[in-house]
């Protein structure tokens, strides 16, 4: 990234990812990771301890402004907001410190690249709306398929339009590709649901409905075809775009990773039981993925 404080503080709020932005060739590492940071800090207002929940709502609306009319105005209104923070970690504490520099640094990329991530924010956004809106859980899969496009939906189709605007192999890619990108993310968006799940349901979240919650086989049944739409999608790729496929085969394997490890877990829905890969496995995984 051209701003080396902005990289510290995207090392600091996700490890994990920022293994995927290093391998990003350099013509889309710039605004993918601002994309990133953009997205973390619309999910640290509303799901974090920093902002009180009953000023969540209001905090998230003034967010969507700055990228509704193209980040003007609220910006340090938003990092005034958590100036005396009830929790969160200090890494979260900075990002939103620092949203002025993040918007400004939004604003110097090429217009094309600044327009598919407001679009981006808007979307993922409404699904926070949605998530800080919910008083019983999501009742039916239809809620809960929409939940996953408006969190991580919209993302895979984000990735597939940025590759198509800046790579010539993919100028002439269609909607199937995107189809593709929407279900990947879908299907990613499906594991964490499902790894979080017995700590959302002691805090009275619950993000599976209620006739599904105990059929685990359909559930990490259902993650594994979505997960699986990206043998397909890297077909899309010609074989010299090796760090771009590595990209989208990294978070995928790990997610097959974490659904073995929820299908072999005893009990699934104890809270005391986090199902989670190994920093070795992470490790392993980067290195397969980018070799094939």
């Amino acid at each position: 990234m051209s701003s080396p404080h902005l990289k510290k503080i995207l090392q600091g709020v996700s490890r994990s990812f920022y293994l995927s932005l290093i391998l990003l060739p350099r013509p889309i590492r710039e605004p993918i990771s601002l994309a990133f940071l953009a997205c973390k800090a619309a999910d640290t207002i509303a799901d974090t301890d920093l902002i009180p929940r009953q000023d969540r709502l209001k905090i998230l609306d003034a967010y969507r402004e700055l990228f509704a009319t193209q980040g003007d105005g609220f910006a340090k209104d938003i990092a005034d907001a958590v100036k005396q923070p009830a929790g969160g970690s200090p890494a979260e504490k900075k990002l939103i410190e620092n949203l002025p520099a993040l918007m400004e640094a939004l604003a110097k990329l090429p217009p094309a690249d600044w327009s598919l991530i407001q679009e981006l924010v808007l979307e993922l956004t409404q699904g926070m709306q949605m998530d800080l809106g919910l008083t019983e859980g999501l009742k039916t899969e239809q809620a809960l398929e929409q939940y996953t496009y408006y969190v991580a939906g919209c993302v895979g189709r984000f990735w597939t339009r940025m590759v198509k605007q800046h790579f010539g192999f993919a100028e002439n890619w269609g909607p199937d590709v995107e189809d593709l990108g929407e279900k990947i993310g879908k299907g990613l968006q499906l594991v964490n649901i499902l790894r979080d799940l017995p700590r959302d349901l002691e805090k009275g979240r619950r993000y599976i409905p209620q006739g599904l919650l105990r059929n685990r086989r359909v559930l990490t049944g259902r993650a594994r075809e979505c997960l699986n739409a990206y043998r397909p999608y890297c077909d899309f790729y010609p074989w010299y775009a090796c760090r771009l496929k590595a990209v989208v085969r990294l978070p995928v394997r790990l997610g097959f990773k974490t659904l073995e490890l929820l299908e072999n877990a005893g009990d699934w829905l104890s809270p005391a039981k986090i199902h989670k890969v190994s920093r070795r496995q992470v490790y392993q995984t980067l290195l397969s993925s980018l070799l094939r």
